[in-house]
């Protein structure tokens, strides 16, 4: 899987993510916490600069990183 820079469709990244994860777990605090190693540039800067405590479950990630 390609590292994912924030220059294509986030959404098209979360698909892959979410493919090659489920192949390992279904368990949503590992799907949030394997997240950042799937980004770069841009969007790793972004996701870097989340506010402690504000992602509860993996939907919540997907919703303000799509956003």
């Amino acid at each position: 899987m390609n590292r994912y820079d924030g220059s294509t469709n986030p959404e098209e990244h979360v698909d892959i993510y979410v493919t090659q994860i489920s192949m390992y777990t279904n368990d949503d605090t590992i799907f949030c916490c394997v997240f950042p190693i799937s980004i770069k540039g841009v969007a790793l800067s972004w996701f870097t600069h989340l506010l402690p405590y504000s992602i509860d479950r993996f939907e919540t990630l997907v919703s303000k990183f799509s956003a």
